[in-house]
């Protein structure tokens, strides 16, 4: 119980210095579910880095990405700002400079390398510009209205039961 307060009033504090400090915040739309769905294994087929994947799903929910994003979506609105999720799909492979999608571009964890034009940056940076270029684009639509759950009330979760 002291981890997850711990981790709740870490994410209220960061949560409210990005609101009160920002009008709009645009990230990228993570399915954190999918992205932690337990390595599929068996007795008879015990499958492949079952432990490792464990590991990374632990490591994923520790971080409370889900609830950083509800606690940030309705300080921002309560504060008269605006939320903007985009698409995560290819943000890592694609060029910030020329906007050629290519997974061998992704040298490393940390290094892009466009093979198009060349371009050479961090991966997470190159990432980052992808996702401020697709949150600026006016055809998107604001996270209230991409979303099919919602909190009950500001700062709540829904459990299933």
């Amino acid at each position: 119980m002291r981890v997850a307060n711990a981790r709740k009033t870490f994410l209220h504090e960061r949560t409210t210095a990005i609101a009160n400090t920002h009008g709009t915040v645009i990230v990228e739309a993570l399915k954190v579910r999918n992205m932690s769905a337990s390595a599929k294994a068996t007795a008879a087929d015990p499958g492949k880095m079952v432990r490792q994947k464990a590991g990374l799903n632990r490591a994923i929910l520790d971080q409370g990405w889900g609830g950083f994003r509800i606690m940030l979506a309705y300080k921002l609105a309560d504060r008269g700002g605006r939320l903007i999720e985009v698409p995560a799909a290819y943000t890592s492979q694609t060029c910030a400079e020329c906007g050629v999608v290519d997974a061998a571009s992704r040298q490393s964890q940390s290094r892009f390398v466009c093979t198009g034009c060349g371009h050479e940056a961090n991966a997470d940076t190159n990432a980052a510009i992808n996702i401020l270029k697709r949150g600026l684009d006016k055809s998107l639509k604001p996270v209230e209205g991409c979303r099919s759950k919602r909190p009950v009330e500001a700062g709540s979760i829904r459990r299933a039961a």
